[in-house]
């Protein structure tokens, strides 16, 4: 049976989508959702959260192990993004990451696949994902060759 850690991570981007995180983190269980006051979710390349004290953005919350911290620290850092935490509503923390490099979109189609699967698994609603991949300049149809 795995420790888990006291406070849960939260996931806002790729790591909402289950497949993802069992191959990331195959420890990591589950546990519930919430709405995370004073940020937004933004879409560049990847997903980030800003801090906007008018939004909200909906987190998926996973019981994590410390291998689990270490398996995202690798994929998600350190030159990338900081993990920080965050207050949940009702009380406690989680942790989660912030970019600490920004980098310029718009993401790959795959990538909003992996959003859009997520957003899915945690029975989100899509209206705040969908418009920030309409923010980050994404378009489902190619552009016409040359």
């Amino acid at each position: 049976m795995p420790t888990f850690l006291p406070d849960p991570y939260a996931a806002y981007g790729s790591n909402l989508w289950h497949d993802q995180m069992r191959r990331r983190c195959p420890d990591a269980r589950v546990a519930g959702s919430a709405l995370l006051q004073g940020w937004r979710l933004v879409v560049r390349k990847y997903a980030l959260i800003e801090r906007d004290d008018a939004a909200s953005c909906p987190i998926g919350l996973w019981q994590v192990t410390a291998a689990c911290l270490e398996s995202l620290d690798r994929y998600e850092g350190p030159r990338t993004y900081r993990r920080v935490q965050v207050p949940l509503p009702g009380g406690g923390v989680a942790c989660t990451y912030t970019e600490i490099r920004i980098r310029p979109g718009p993401p790959a189609a795959e990538y909003v696949q992996r959003l859009r699967a997520g957003y899915r698994d945690f029975g989100f609603d899509t209206v705040v994902l969908e418009a920030a991949v309409a923010q980050s300049g994404f378009s489902a149809v190619a552009p016409p060759p040359p």
